[in-house]
């Protein structure tokens, strides 16, 4: 049996703890940025944590399918350290802005050159494509697992850190979003130099070559198409169950974009408005809390379960969990009213964040390894880019849409309406796994050329 590539999997999985740290570092403090630094007030503080949180996902949805392509046929590694680069320039600029517009053209600009989410799952896929399926799926579970400890590292830290002030630095004397930033950005430079010494190249060169020389070149390279056009081709290459998938994908972003961003500002929400009333301080110890708690499951949970149910069904009980979440997080602003002592109240919130802290860490991870096991291994770069491309899209689109629906609507309706429409989408997609082929359980085999490999049957 082929050994596992330990270097190389151990710096992918920090590059994704510090993409993650990249894409988290600004939510818990994006209400306290918005009113102290931007200075915006009333409903306009949700509709600017909402712009902020989905321009990174406006970058990325535009080029992750570029970005993809250009990996499979010049490699995962430029890709890699390009997007490493950007987000250390860019997580160090930000706390700078001064205008809602500086914040959001940084994180746009930070989101589109960054593609690293892709290419941490499809070198994954790469190093993983020839091992047994249990192992496999142990190493994405070990993907879900960094996910879970950056959410931990980048909330307690910003939490711990946010207030810390450089006097010595006369642009920051003042700033107290910027010390957390600036440490996090050491962070990412000292990784990507990691990676530029110690990370090996992923995707063989027979791939590249079969990319680059294939008579059909026109066709796989996918470039100037539309994303319709994108998915079009590869569910002729891969099945229509690779393109039922994308769609989930599509969805599963945009609800989970919508649920943290509205969570952040549920925490942050006065008591008198039906919120818990939170500083951001506090704010990053729940996040911390959760992570630690999707972490402790990622680790010591996820491998038994996928083992014991399979893939599918155990997406399926992510997302019934996040579903049953949903309504546990708004729940608690009701239970919290029974005392008036911090640490039960802190108690109170952080057992209602369970369900759906495990609901994150067996959901959209499982949903990965279906997604790169319905791929063609060639086409790894672009189906994974793709994914990330609409995925991104639509989480843009999810806190855009929810942290506005959910500022304008807490006089009405309160936050129930908003966690509702939550909880309805995630058993939505609980219900669309039913007729997921078996076939989904295991790597395809063969390349997009290989039209025999390429056969699924859609009735296993």
């Amino acid at each position: 049996m082929q050994a596992t590539p330990w270097l190389a999997v151990t710096i992918l999985l920090l590059i994704a703890i510090f993409d993650v740290c990249v894409l988290m570092i600004p939510i818990p403090i994006a209400p306290e940025f918005v009113e102290g630094r931007l200075k915006l007030s009333g409903p306009h503080v949700g509709v600017a944590v909402g712009l902020i949180s989905s321009a990174y996902h406006l970058g990325n949805s535009i080029s992750s399918a570029m970005m993809g392509d250009i990996s499979d046929v010049h490699g995962r590694k430029p890709v890699i350290l390009l997007g490493m680069l950007t987000s250390c320039v860019s997580v160090v600029l930000f706390p700078l802005s001064t205008t809602l517009w500086m914040a959001v053209g940084n994180r746009f600009l930070c989101g589109f050159f960054n593609a690293n989410i892709t290419m941490t799952k499809s070198s994954l896929s790469d190093l993983s494509r020839t091992w047994d399926a249990d192992r496999r799926n142990m190493v994405f579970g070990y993907l879900g697992a960094a996910w879970g400890l950056a959410r931990f590292f980048s909330s307690a830290f910003v939490g711990f850190t946010s207030g810390i002030m450089l006097p010595f630095l006369p642009f920051a004397a003042d700033n107290p979003f910027f010390f957390p930033c600036f440490a996090s950005s050491c962070f990412v430079l000292l990784t990507t130099i990691a990676a530029a010494l110690f990370l090996p190249e992923t995707l063989p060169l027979r791939s590249r070559e079969n990319r680059t020389n294939a008579s059909d070149a026109q066709i796989t390279r996918f470039r100037g198409t539309t994303m319709l056009g994108r998915l079009r081709d590869l569910k002729h290459f891969g099945g229509s169950a690779l393109l039922k998938l994308l769609v989930l994908h599509m969805f599963h972003q945009g609800l989970n974009g919508g649920i943290v961003t509205c969570f952040v500002l549920l925490l942050a929400l006065s008591d008198g408005e039906g919120g818990y009333g939170m500083s951001a301080n506090e704010v990053g110890l729940v996040f911390s809390f959760y992570g630690v708690v999707g972490l402790f499951f990622q680790v010591f949970c996820y491998g038994p379960l996928c083992k014991t149910f399979g893939i599918r069904k155990s997406y399926a009980v992510g997302t019934f969990l996040l579903a049953v979440g949903s309504i546990c997080l708004v729940l608690g602003t009701e239970l919290v009213t029974v005392s008036n002592v911090n640490a039960v109240r802190m108690g109170i919130v952080m057992a209602c964040t369970i369900p759906q802290a495990i609901g994150f860490m067996c959901g959209l991870p499982v949903l990965i390894v279906l997604i790169a096991n319905a791929s063609p291994h060639d086409l790894m770069g672009l189906t994974q880019g793709t994914a990330q491309s609409s995925g991104s899209f639509f989480r843009m689109l999810g806190p855009l849409v929810f942290a506005a629906f959910f500022s304008y609507s807490v006089g009405r309706t309160g936050p129930w309406g908003t966690f509702s429409i939550f909880a309805v989408g995630y058993f939505g997609m609980t219900l669309s796994t039913y007729n997921l082929p078996r076939s989904l359980e295991y790597p395809l085999k063969g390349s997009h050329l290989d039209s025999d490999a390429l056969q699924r049957s859609e009735h296993q």
